[in-house]
């Protein structure tokens, strides 16, 4: 099931070896958007304070008013680039959590340990295809927008635009973060796809779990790296093993793909 994944997601998080992957890019995420808000919130009381010296004494309580508003909109900009910023950032860092998942999983027959020079690679060829990813997303999410713009002036069918925002959302979720175990299993973000569209029932439940987690503020710092290593359990389980032939009875690997076992982690 979709919700055992996404939990167990939460509890590698603490394990040895995971960890280390964890607390680096949250720190990351953490020290930006602490920074950024500190910036926005110094110059926002600059602005506003030029403002409010020409408004009479009475008036006063209108900066209350404006900082509130201030604060929302705040949320709302958190709330929709968090996690494509923090995505972009914290990409190296995934690549190499997806790896320490696999190998803590013991799924693979020979976990090789990481050396610095393994790291490196896998670290930029994760960020590479964020950027690839965000090439592939951005004009669907447009194409999204436009078509929830159309439908909202159609009466009846107004109704189902949230639920294309929700669908469209937890599927492209699915596809951000099983993409890390792919990458690593040697498995393009074009084959990823293509077989993720077999298992459309159970990624868009685990996607859809992801996108509820990361709209909660605090907690999506926590939902974006367990979505990794539960992403890596659900690819595993689900994507990992290569069905037998009678030519390869025991072979390791085959299209990219490496062969693990089917049991529960």
């Amino acid at each position: 099931m979709a919700l055992d994944h996404f939990l167990l997601g939460f509890r590698l998080l603490g394990k040895p070896g995971i960890r280390p992957w964890v607390v680096l890019p949250l720190l990351i995420n953490i020290a930006l958007f602490v920074g950024i808000t500190a910036l926005a919130i110094d110059y926002f009381a600059t602005l506003l304070g030029s403002l409010t010296d020409w408004l009479p004494g009475w008036l006063s309580f209108i900066t209350w008013l404006i900082w509130g508003l201030f604060g929302l909109t705040l949320l709302f900009v958190y709330g929709y680039t968090f996690t494509i910023i923090a995505n972009l950032i914290a990409s190296p860092f995934y690549g190499v959590l997806a790896e320490r998942t696999q190998q803590h999983l013991d799924h693979l027959n020979e976990a090789e340990a990481l050396n610095w020079a393994s790291i490196k690679a896998i670290a930029w060829r994760s960020f590479v295809r964020e950027l690839r990813k965000l090439m592939y997303f951005m004009p669907r999410i447009l194409g999204i927008l436009v078509l929830c713009l159309i439908l909202s002036f159609v009466p009846v069918l107004n109704l189902a635009t949230p639920f294309i925002v929700f669908l469209w959302g937890a599927w492209s979720m699915s596809l951000q973060y099983l993409d890390y175990p792919a990458d690593i299993n040697l498995v393009t973000f074009d084959e990823l796809r293509q077989q993720a569209k077999t298992q459309r029932r159970l990624l868009t439940g685990f996607g859809g779990l992801v996108l509820l987690g990361t709209s909660v503020p605090l907690l999506n710092l926590l939902v974006l790296p367990a979505a990794v290593t539960g992403a890596t359990s659900l690819w595993l389980k689900e994507f990992g093993a290569v069905a037998n032939t009678d030519d390869c009875d025991s072979e390791q690997v085959s299209s990219g793909v490496i062969k693990v076992g089917k049991g529960e982690p």
